[in-house]
């Protein structure tokens, strides 16, 4: 079933989201959820054609079949929990009296479990938060190479490998280079002075001679290059780039390293996903959303809702109720995403709700979990009125 063959057999619809919170601002759009009830011939035919969610493309609409919708408000998922307790004026046509059997049974989901899920999706807010605070202060704008990434020891330090070349006017396609035993990620350099003499020409950086002068018989280097016989090294890394490792060489017998060499491949592979989380996230992102967040450096939608869902969390815990529409903390929200706060500032905030929470909900009465007998014997009854 498609999201309009459902509109019509719907059993519960409302306006959820910001309308619903009262936190709407200038963008807000108005987002829809609700409950439909599948036929008995879809229930007991094959799974294969159940769907037990039915969304748009752009998930601002959602409807959960009613069994599905049962099985999240016994798992005390946020979005399900909320559905219950929406006021009338945000409920959109008549309430079939399955659902409404549900509803005025609510009381009945409220477990300790709700602070775990409700603490969840709040750091799961944060977690993308933080993720676009990384994004914006730093952008993964450019794709590296496995070659920077190499680095070769310098005084008591090191050096890029790229600088290091450059600075002796050397290519990395004519090095060799040579596992080190016992050693990891760690290699012999080794050059063919021949090969870049022959294939560029000579070189007018006085310290490229001087390595040619300690590692290699300037005569012998003549002689291959008159006759063109190359050493063939394979180069640092793969020429178009299509692996992320180094390539080693066969050196000869009697040849020395110009230097040594480490790779720290680890770091190029997070670098690789990073930059490949970068792109896609710049292709999927909302560009006037992105330039609204741009002036606080973090997501202000993502962080509104994870105050929002911590302070549900916490008034539940001091026996104040489920609150889905916000009141008392409106204004701080509407703050949140208006970029009146900065992005320390708020994380010290959420730590601080958190730590209340979480210690009001260990003393609080509500039962650890729901009692399923009871829950089973509630769905039964409202199946009876489907």
């Amino acid at each position: 079933m498609n999201i309009q063959e459902v509109e019509n057999k719907l059993a519960y619809k409302f306006v959820r989201g910001s309308t619903l919170y009262n936190t709407t601002v200038e963008t807000s759009d108005v987002d829809y959820g609700g409950v439909f009830i599948a036929p008995n011939d879809i229930l007991l035919g094959l799974p294969d054609f159940y769907q037990d969610q039915v969304s748009d493309e752009k998930h601002d609409t959602t409807y959960y079949e009613f069994n599905r919708w049962v099985e999240l408000l016994i798992k005390a998922n946020p979005n399900a929990l909320e559905s219950l307790f929406v006021p009338t004026d945000k409920v959109i046509g008549n309430i079939h009296p399955a659902v409404q059997l549900i509803i005025d049974n609510r009381d009945m989901f409220l477990t300790k479990e709700c602070f775990k899920s409700l603490s969840g999706y709040a750091y799961a807010q944060i977690q993308k938060c933080r993720g676009l605070n990384k994004k914006c202060v730093q952008p993964v704008m450019e794709k590296k190479d496995v070659l920077d990434f190499c680095y070769t020891f310098k005084d008591q330090g090191s050096q890029p490998m790229k600088e290091f070349l450059e600075e002796r006017g050397l290519n990395q396609k004519y090095c060799g280079l040579v596992s080190i035993p016992n050693m990891k990620d760690t290699y012999g350099l080794y050059y063919d002075f021949a090969a870049h003499i022959k294939f560029e020409g000579f070189s007018k950086n006085e310290l490229f001679y001087n390595l040619l002068s300690l590692y290699s018989d300037k005569n012998e280097v003549t002689h291959r290059v008159v006759n063109k016989e190359f050493f063939g090294y394979s180069g640092i890394v793969h020429p178009e780039g299509k692996s992320n490792e180094v390539r080693l060489s066969s050196i000869p017998k009697g040849e020395i390293p110009i230097c040594f060499m480490t790779y720290n491949q680890q770091g190029y592979e997070s670098h690789c996903r990073n930059y490949k989380e970068y792109q896609e996230w710049v292709q999927k992102r909302n560009p006037a959303r992105y330039e609204s967040n741009l002036k606080s450096n973090y997501d202000v939608k993502n962080v509104a809702h994870c105050v929002r869902l911590l302070h549900m969390g916490r008034e539940l815990a001091k026996g104040e109720g489920f609150n889905v529409v916000r009141t008392w903390d409106r204004e701080m929200i509407l703050d949140i995403r208006n970029h009146k706060y900065e992005y320390e500032e708020i994380i010290e905030y959420v730590e601080k709700v958190f730590a209340e929470m979480k210690e009001l909900a260990e003393k609080c009465d509500l039962p650890k979990t729901v009692d399923k007998q009871k829950i089973n014997k509630l769905i039964l009854q409202a199946r009876l009125l489907c």
